[in-house]
């Protein structure tokens, strides 16, 4: 199946992958874990999941996915909007998955392939540049296709779907977190995965639903997970803005006032 991307989904794509793009990542990472030239501290991946679980909920989110996929030893799983790599690891180390990986944002593609070789899970774990709604993999490949607040960047959610499903193998599962619209009151920009409203693509559960039924895909359910505060950094104890940029807590703070008070819905 060929897929050609419209001009404007390209453009799109290139400025969602510009607000996650900000120079120097790996480096930053591992000054910010204090292993950056020390071999007496080497690179851990209990010390990455500090920084590496690029939505909310964190690691806990991603361990509440794993459950509730199903997932388990020898499956092989797609991580489709891979961010750098942190549920790739986890689902090879802690899973003992193999993973392909892809992102839109080179250099969160390029990080990504760095920590994994730093923590020794290369041979496990193929990272590339891609969209999730024109997947560079043969129908039938997987056995788990593995999103993590990923969809509300995608405003083609029909073609994410419709791909989802080709590259799964009979009886597979799509899992994905997402921040869906809530009661249509207006949101406050920024948020974590968006600057603006243009690159923001929301929709309500329903029409999620509804384009999961219409890709057909069978037996959807909603586990709707417990999203806590993250706590306030104490002393160096590095946070998302290492990744994400320093206006972090801003962005957080918007998205968790609109969870609380109804405008968006885990």
């Amino acid at each position: 199946m060929i897929h050609v991307q419209s001009m404007r989904q390209f453009e799109t794509d290139q400025t969602i992958a510009a607000h996650y793009g900000r120079g120097e990542l790996t480096a930053r990472i591992l000054k910010a874990l204090g292993a950056d030239g020390d071999s007496s501290r080497p690179l851990t991946l209990t010390a990455l999941a500090q920084l590496d679980q690029l939505h909310h909920g964190g690691l806990g989110l991603t361990e509440q996915m794993v459950k509730a996929a199903g997932v388990s030893h020898g499956m092989h799983v797609l991580d489709a909007g891979s961010g750098i790599g942190g549920a790739a690891r986890h689902l090879v180390a802690v899973c003992g998955c193999t993973v392909e990986a892809i992102d839109l944002t080179p250099e969160f593609v390029n990080t990504g392939a760095e920590l994994d070789a730093l923590v020794g899970l290369s041979k496990s774990i193929n990272h590339r540049v891609g969209s999730v709604t024109d997947l560079p993999y043969p129908d039938c490949s997987f056995d788990v296709v593995w999103s993590q607040n990923v969809t509300m960047n995608v405003a083609d959610k029909s073609a994410m779907f419709t791909e989802a499903l080709r590259v799964l193998r009979p009886g597979g599962v799509f899992t994905f977190s997402h921040l869906a619209e809530g009661n249509g009151e207006t949101l406050d920009y920024p948020m974590p995965w968006a600057a603006e409203l243009g690159t923001s693509f929301l929709g309500n559960p329903s029409e999620i639903m509804r384009m999961l039924s219409s890709a057909s895909f069978e037996n959807a359910t909603t586990h709707a997970p417990a999203i806590p505060a993250p706590p306030p950094p104490s002393g160096e104890e590095p946070d998302d803005t290492v990744v994400m940029g320093d206006d972090m807590p801003v962005r957080r703070g918007n998205a968790m006032r609109a969870v609380s008070d109804g405008r968006l819905i885990p």
